[in-house]
């Protein structure tokens, strides 16, 4: 043997050795081991030093890769998630995922961020315009074997929306293999009764065409208790009301892209997602002696939205100067029904609601990439213009006769047209600081419609939209990113519709058409360094919007929403996420806020609200055996008692506990799993107005226990000459 063969030899050996005892050598160790193999090379024939260096130093990646696998770390305006690094999420599906970054929280399939308002998603570099339902059937469908990273956009940059205080969660497929693969997956859960779910997802990707397709089925079960009591100074009143569901819902994703160059790709993206409700509620209400029991049966109707966007990525040069031109277009048919009886007095009175609610969504986007010599640039336009038309009917029994009630029915209909353009500019300074500027203008026109009535409203504004990125980096000190973002909340479809629908034959929720956007300021400060995450964060909105509950003089009463808040929030967030031992994760995480705030209305008794309050989270894996393929999870929460827009909340705790066994090679894993066992999702709250209180119990029956089937097929050999244009297209929000 030629002392080459045997250094090789010992390389190999010694590798395997380390392996064996699952011991990951630090970047330096490694780097002084390897020069000192590599002293006797150096007499070796130069004709091989070239071809023997290149194997050493594809070693030496190896193991450094292994020793520094970096989970979690911050970026100047983002959290980045390597799902592909974390071996605790094998087995995981995409919302599982999710709970699993920092900051990012998970509770009941709603995916929230600490100090932000609301969620949006991207994949594979394309917003994703659908409702937050059929978003949570599509990251069901994501495996955490098919994830390459999760990032989440704390401050947006000026290319997207500047609705209020949002944040972006950016996911990003594997893209390395050709072929075809996929995964199908049930789950059965017991709640009350039984309910399942079921799911796939395939993909078939060759250097021209990419073609993707999933799809899942959920069909529940459900009981809700809703407990209201009234304390009036001279009386109580209590409801106790009670719904029996099943909802059963199905949504459908499809991705068509062509590759026509190197520089030019164009597909299309469909979304389809339908869900049947059905309903009844029982209440019953004592009334200062009266008992009122209503019956409230809602058979199950239409729902049903289809999204289709087609894109085009066109790449100009090889210094990263691209264009892309997006079109989307949003159909939602809903229909309604509902059947109310009360009784009260050996008295029956009945009604009926029937509803159709029409939704039409068209955009179009125009995004520029410019990459210039002192900054890299930004640019874009778009137009948004939106349709929705609502018709309500509303009829009473009288004399064995059905009759329409016309001071109830309505028809509303409502347009709105949005036009934008924004531009950013950003700048690696040294290799420490990093800055990023941007400027998005927005020009809102509304108009609503109550054709019964016969009465128009119209109303325009213009904003302008600043956000501001600093980011300063240390490796002895930690990275401090420096952000503020101007937004806006435009009042839902819901809200703006003046149709009163009624839950009893006396107690109906309105829209309001008054309604009107309100506007917020929003600032952080994020620090990072090893395993350790912070935010301390601001965000200040004005004439916010919040639901009153009102009398009439019949004793009737209605919700109806208002702009009557201005609220002010201000909260640290800290983590803290590491690994030890190679089989124990520990990710810790808690909140403590401040909230303020005041009604412009008389009707609170105490106009300002002010209070600190704050949660807690602890989220632990472990690894059980020695072939790491059996993982138990625990995951809890404590939420404080706190105040939000002038209602105050107890506390409540959440508690979950998952156990994944993967087999086949990671193809097949078994997860069962329990959630909520002691019944602690329980939400209570209190309203204090000027002549009453109202107290709400809101408990959603959340205790269950699952088993979850996942099987993996299809090709997963890496074939690094295949890149499409999804990793640059995800880079384009940076």
């Amino acid at each position: 043997m030629t002392n080459q063969a045997a250094v090789r030899s010992s390389l190999f050996k010694e590798k395997k050795r380390l392996l064996n005892k699952r011991f990951y050598m630090k970047p330096y160790v490694f780097t002084l081991c390897s020069l000192f193999f590599a002293i006797p090379m150096s007499a070796q024939d130069q004709a091989d030093s070239t071809a023997t260096n290149w194997e050493r130093q594809l070693e030496l990646k190896e193991v450094v890769v292994m020793a520094s696998r970096t989970v979690v770390k911050q970026a100047p305006d983002r959290i980045i998630y390597l799902t592909k690094n974390d071996q605790y999420a094998k087995g995981m599906n995409g919302i599982e995922v999710l709970d699993r970054i920092p900051r990012v929280s998970v509770v009941n399939d709603m995916v929230t961020v600490a100090g932000k308002s609301s969620v949006k998603y991207i994949i594979d570099g394309h917003l994703m315009e659908i409702s937050d339902e059929a978003m949570a059937l599509r990251l069901k469908n994501l495996q955490a074997s098919g994830i390459e990273k999760i990032e989440v956009l704390t401050t947006p940059p000026a290319k997207y929306g500047a609705n209020n205080n949002v944040a972006y969660i950016s996911i990003t497929s594997k893209n390395e293999s050709l072929g075809t693969r996929g995964n199908i997956w049930t789950n059965g859960i017991i709640r009350e009764s039984f309910c399942y779910q079921l799911g796939g997802n395939v993909s078939h990707t060759t250097r021209k065409v990419e073609l993707s397709a999933d799809a899942s089925w959920n069909d529940s079960k459900g009981i809700n208790d809703l407990d209201r009591t009234y304390i009036f100074p001279y009386y109580t009143k209590i409801s106790q009301r009670t719904t029996n569901y099943r909802n059963r819902t199905f949504g459908a994703n499809g991705l068509f892209k062509y590759k026509f160059t190197n520089t030019l790709n164009a597909g299309v993206i469909l979304n389809y997602y339908t869900n049947r409700l059905n309903s009844k509620l029982f209440d019953v209400t004592t009334d200062r002696g009266n008992v009122y029991s209503s019956t409230n049966y809602s058979p199950s109707r239409p729902d049903n939205a289809l999204t289709i966007t087609a894109f085009s990525d066109w790449m100009l040069d090889t210094k990263g100067k691209m264009l892309s031109l997006t079109y989307n277009y949003y159909d939602k048919q809903a229909q309604s029904f509902s059947d109310v009886t009360t009784s009260a007095n050996n008295t029956d009175t009945k009604l009926t609601n029937t509803g159709d609610n029409k939704y039409h969504i068209h955009s179009a986007k125009l995004d520029a990439i410019l990459p210039l010599k002192l900054f890299k640039m930004e640019a874009g336009l778009a137009f948004t213009c939106i349709g929705n038309n609502t018709a309500l009917d509303v009829r009473y029994l009288e004399n064995n006769s059905w009759m329409s009630d016309t001071k109830q029915s309505n028809a509303f209909e409502y347009d709105e047209s949005t036009a934008v353009a924004y531009v950013s500019a950003e700048r690696n300074f040294t290799n420490s600081f990093f800055g990023k500027l941007g400027l998005r203008y927005e020009s809102t026109r509304t108009k609503g419609y109550q054709r019964v009535k016969d009465e128009e409203s119209r109303y325009s504004y213009n904003h302008l939209f600043p956000t501001v990125n600093l980011s300063w980096n240390s490796h002895k000190a930690g990275r401090f990113t420096l952000s503020y973002s101007m937004g806006i909340t435009r009042p839902n479809f819901n809200d703006l519709n003046p149709y009163k629908y009624y839950t009893t034959t006396s107690d109906y929720v309105s829209g309001n058409p008054d309604l009107r956007p309100s506007v917020a300021h929003n600032a952080e400060i994020n620090y990072s360094f090893k395993g350790i995450y912070a935010v301390l964060y601001n965000s200040n909105n004005n004439d916010a919007i919040g639901y009153i509950t009102r009398f009439n003089n019949d004793g009737s009463q209605y919700t109806i929403p208002e702009n009557h808040i201005n609220s002010n929030k201000t909260g640290l967030y800290l983590s803290y996420y590491r690994s030890f031992f190679g089989w124990w994760n520990l990710n810790l995480g808690g909140e403590f806020f401040h909230t303020y705030a005041k009604s412009k209305l008389t009707d609170y008794k105490d106009a300002d609200d002010s209070s600190w309050s704050g949660k807690i989270e602890f989220n632990t894996s472990f690894i059980l055996n020695k072939q790491k393929n059996l993982i138990l999870d625990m995951r809890f929460s404590h939420y404080f008692p706190y105040h939000e827009r002038m209602i105050r909340y107890k506390a409540m705790s959440l508690l979950g506990c998952y156990l994944r066994y993967n087999l086949l090679n990671d193809r097949l894993t078994l997860t069962a799993s329990v959630t909520d066992p002691f019944g602690w999702n329980t939400t209570k709250s209190t309203a204090i107005y000027n002549d009453y209180k109202v107290y709400t119990r809101n408990d959603i029956h959340a205790s269950s226990v699952s088993f979850r089937i996942s099987y993996n097929f299809g090709r997963d050999k890496v074939n690094n000459v295949y890149r499409d244009t999804k990793e640059r297209e995800s880079k384009r929000a940076n």
